[in-house]
């Protein structure tokens, strides 16, 4: 065993070794010693080089095998071990040579070694120069599981430009040449024809001096970076992909990172208010900064339900300012991509320019605004002229039928006017804190006469009488007052409509459930299928807009409505509004 710690220059170039000869060296984190050490093992490549270090860890172990040590050990227990694993390595043929030396046992836990090798892929080579300029290979150490046709250990003790193939030799040692002339580390990349594939393989070059100061070797770590190469290479085409998808859609790219405040928008987005990528801060600030006043408050109010887990994902439409001064509509939708724990840390999402159906929509609200006030005056006309029969006329049975007739005409039309105005109203919600509570019971009052006339009994039951929401209660009470009309006029005479409010989980969300619920025949297989649809109704004298009406505002709260049937009998609509996520209380500026 041959001790080399303590040996100079001159000793080591001298020394001579035998077959049965182990070299040994020892010390902590000593690179002048594994230089030297590196250097001994260079001249001798058939002798087993150890290193022996008092307190083994996963860096300072990867440094002593980068060196060309073969095995490290901490202990006198554990030479006899780490020479039989470097003994094998020398008996194996070099290509099986990582696949054949058997390792620490899965049982060895306290192993200093563990999980340490199979983290090393650089190849670890020396080139010496002679005296002429002769470039040879003194040692070359591969990764584990390497391929021949790169860097071989049977290089070792042959001129560098006898063991490379053209081109591959030639460009090498070009680069070589380069160091030694310089005399200064060079870092390059560069493909190489690999058993008939092109690999990528990064390299650092590394001059070393003797003490007189000539470069008389160059140390080289080299890696394979082929699949790297190709994993970049398959992310920009992916990249280049999902750009085209999203410019043919018209649609922008956001992403942001909670915990750093960083928020990212891609070129679509900025193409869309007319800025060059970048032309505002990263912050989710800087863009709600050109969000019109009037619609802050709801994309606020969304990207918190969705933060809260109050809605599954985040969705708003509201309107950009572009670079001119000029206001876009856009649909914005996002959901969070990643937590820790259950704090959000990642919102993604798209965002659409929609400003011309947005156009197109209040063209036909402007229109629809305008037919409804054209026909609105009529019909109240026509309603005058027959109050004024009735006072004329009284109780005779020539007129009664024919006045009542068009009273129900009358009233129809009126009725589909309202709803017409009702379903093109704005997507502005503005929501703010109100008491449900009395929301419901104003809905209850405004249907008492037709309860009265229908002879049926409404019933209010509240999980949390003192419950506020987030709401446009001008909206939510038309929602809660058509379905409670809804459920009156199809509860026979003297039954019971119920409305009830409890919290419910679904989904992993939390929810309250409005459930309105009558004794009524239930609805048929068509109208389940077709509630919602605008126009439609089984109803005689119903404009088919009430259901719509109620999705629609429904799913602007973030909601969802459904609607079913009782196994007792009966319908029943089913209302689902976001939980808060810390409840909401009337001292904190609900409305009543």
């Amino acid at each position: 065993m041959i001790d080399a710690s303590g040996w100079g220059q001159p000793e080591l170039e001298a020394l001579r070794c035998g077959p049965a000869d182990v070299i040994v060296a020892s010390g902590t984190n000593d690179h002048d010693l594994w230089a030297r050490a590196c250097t001994l093992r260079a001249r001798h490549p058939g002798v087993p080089a150890l290193a022996r270090a008092k307190h083994l860890q996963g860096e300072e172990v990867a440094e002593i095998l980068r060196a060309g040590f073969e095995e490290a050990f901490s202990g006198a227990t554990d030479f006899g071990e780490a020479l039989r694993r470097a003994r094998a390595r020398h008996a194996a043929p070099p290509r099986v040579q990582a696949e054949i030396v058997p390792g620490p046992e899965p049982s060895e836990t306290g192993s200093p070694l563990a999980n340490v090798v199979p983290n090393v892929f650089d190849w670890i080579w020396v080139v010496g120069i002679a005296e002429d300029g002769l470039m040879t290979f003194e040692t070359v150490n591969p990764p584990l599981n390497a391929d021949r046709g790169f860097l071989d250990p049977s290089f070792a003790g042959r001129p560098a430009r006898h063991c490379l193939d053209a081109p591959n030799g030639a460009r090498l040692l070009g680069y070589l040449e380069r160091v030694q002339a310089s005399g200064q580390p060079l870092q390059f990349e560069e493909p190489y024809q690999i058993e008939g594939k092109e690999r990528s393989f990064q390299t650092l070059l590394t001059p070393v001096r003797n003490k007189w100061g000539r470069i008389h070797r160059i140390a080289g770590v080299s890696r394979d970076v082929t699949a790297l190469r190709e994993a970049l290479s398959a992310l920009r085409a992916s990249e280049e992909r999902l750009n085209h998808a999203l410019e043919g859609t018209q649609q922008g790219l956001w992403d942001w990172e909670i915990t750093t405040g960083r928020f990212y928008r891609g070129p679509r987005w900025f193409a869309m208010v007319g800025l060059p990528p970048g032309g505002i801060e990263e912050s989710f600030e800087a863009g709600l900064k050109l969000v019109h006043p009037d619609d802050r408050r709801q994309i606020e109010a969304a990207m918190s339900a969705h933060l809260e887990g109050r809605v599954p994902r985040f969705e708003a439409e509201y309107r950009l300012r572009t670079r001119t001064g000029e206001w876009i509509w856009v649909f914005d939708a996002g959901k969070v991509v990643a937590r820790e724990g259950s704090r959000p840390t990642r919102v993604a999402g798209l965002c659409t320019e929609i400003t011309e159906r947005r156009r197109a929509e209040e063209a036909l609200r402007a229109l629809v605004v305008g037919v409804v006030h054209e026909i609105r005056n009529p019909v109240y006309g026509i309603l005058i002229n027959l109050d004024a029969l009735e006072a004329t006329f009284g109780e005779d049975p020539r007129y009664v039928s024919f006045v009542a007739a068009l009273r129900e005409s009358a009233e129809r039309i009126a009725s589909l006017v309202n709803d017409l105005r009702d379903y093109g109203e704005p997507r502005t919600l503005n929501p703010e804190p109100f008491l449900v509570r009395d929301l419901v019971e104003n809905a209850v009052r405004a249907c008492e006469k037709l309860a009265a006339d229908r002879r049926c009994e409404v019933s209010v039951e509240l999980e949390d009488p003192a419950l506020v929401l987030p709401l446009n209660a001008r909206r939510m009470h038309q929602v809660f007052r058509n379905l409670l009309e809804n459920a009156l006029l199809h509860s026979p005479e003297g039954g019971r409509v119920r409305l009830s409010a409890r919290k419910t989980q679904e989904d992993g969300f939390s929810w309250w459930t409005f459930e309105i619920e009558d004794a009524g025949t239930g609805f048929d297989a068509e109208t389940l299928a077709r509630g919602f649809e605008p126009f439609f109704t089984r109803r005689k004298g119903g404009t088919g807009l009430g259901l719509s009406i109620v999705k629609r505002v429904v799913e602007e709260h973030g909601g969802t409505v459904g609607v079913g049937n009782r196994p007792a009998g009966g319908a029943r609509v089913s209302v689902h509004l976001p939980a808060p996520y810390q409840p909401l209380g009337a001292g904190e500026g609900a409305r009543v």
